[in-house]
């Protein structure tokens, strides 16, 4: 049985097919983000908690405020804003579709071999989907849940983001040590920018023009001006960072470091590590939600999601969720927080403003990456 640092190491482990064993001798999955960790959410208090329902009044008024939000989240148009989780299931060579107001399965789309990362652009009802073993990124018609193009990456694609200011998605590519940069208006690939060191997760600070990228071998993370294609500085964090977050507003970069157990925080006004944070064993997907002043941090390793205040950087608690969680994405509008839990095939799903647990949907095969719209 590998170690957690050898199966970071070794990623094209995590799909051969052997059965998932119990906590005492699983194997651990790396985790390729794209983040599921988009900025732009508006916010809103939502009052229900597990096991307790408001009353007839309360409730009318937090739906009135729940539109009211998620309108304005989606510019004014629910034809553009679809309300739905995206779940990549890498067992299961599909992507799983989740009604974020019924917590049911309403779609299974298939895509490439062992899919990991998910992004999605909201202007042009995309999902971006990287498929590690295909070396392909499938490209999702979110309107009709259909697949309508697949893009030739570089070898071992994880992570994924979506620049849709400048309409790229940058792929990175752990075993070939590139990040593939795709034009999304025709879907095909853009070029090519050569990192090293196993990249991994990758997001974009699109008002700055930049792309951060973890190399879970070198324990740094790589700046790509998105303008000229070029490194523009590497910066050195924890142990083998795995996923991270931009934060654009407050011009910080949230990296988790699976190694380590930590979350390193950078200024990228400075590119400096400004802060280390200790959270559970094995942290992999991070989100943010930047009204209520929090990051959420999937621990792998001791099935809990610890909840960061990013005006202290301080851990405020832990929930607990399913066995082996690796995907978070925040839906600000309505106050969820949505965890993959690998060994567990399921979501879970968590409220932003109690800290607790309120559905848990099965999903399929090992579910890795996810997004919401």
């Amino acid at each position: 049985m590998l170690s957690i640092h050898e199966m970071a190491r070794k990623p094209r482990a995590l799909h051969s097919g052997s059965p998932k064993s119990s906590r005492g001798g699983r194997g651990v999955w790396s985790l390729g983000l794209a983040v599921a960790l988009f900025a732009g959410l508006a916010p809103t208090a939502t009052a229900e908690t597990s096991g307790v329902r408001p009353s007839p009044v309360a409730a009318a008024g937090q739906a009135a405020q729940a539109k009211s939000v998620t309108d304005e989240w989606c510019h004014g148009s629910q034809s553009k804003c679809s309300h739905r989780a995206y779940v990549v299931n890498q067992g299961s060579d599909n992507l799983s579709v989740i009604n974020t107001t019924t917590n049911e399965v309403t779609a299974t789309i298939p895509v490439g071999s062992a899919p990991f990362g998910i992004a999605l652009d909201q202007r042009n009802r995309r999902a971006y989907v990287t498929n590690h073993l295909s070396n392909t990124v499938s490209v999702i018609n979110t309107a009709t849940d259909q697949v309508t193009g697949t893009v030739a990456v570089g070898t071992g694609p994880f992570g994924i983001a979506v620049d849709e200011n400048r309409r790229r998605a940058y792929v990175a590519n752990e075993t070939a040590g590139t990040v593939s940069v795709i034009n999304t208006v025709n879907n095909t690939l853009a070029g090519t920018v050569s990192v090293g060191g196993s990249p991994f997760g990758v997001d974009v600070d699109d008002s700055r023009g930049r792309a951060y990228v973890t190399n879970i071998a070198t324990n740094a993370v790589s700046v790509i001006n998105t303008a000229t294609g070029q490194v523009g500085a590497t910066i050195t964090v924890g142990s083998s960072p795995v996923a991270v977050a931009l934060d654009e507003k407050d011009g910080r970069a949230y990296v988790t470091n699976q190694g380590s157990d930590t979350v390193s925080v950078i200024n990228t006004a400075t590119n400096a590590v400004t802060s280390s944070i200790a959270v559970g064993a094995t942290p992999f997907g991070i989100a943010l939600d930047a009204y209520r002043g929090r990051a959420y941090v999937a621990n792998q390793g001791s099935d809990t999601l610890s909840v960061i205040s990013t005006v202290t950087n301080s851990v405020l608690t832990s929930v607990p969720v399913g066995e082996a969680p690796l995907g978070v994405a925040t839906y600000r509008g309505r106050g969820r927080v949505y965890v993959t839990n690998l060994l567990s095939d399921n979501v879970s799903v968590a409220n932003a403003n109690t800290n607790s647990v309120l559905f848990t949907v099965p999903v399929g095969s090992s579910p890795a990456g996810v997004a919401v719209s």
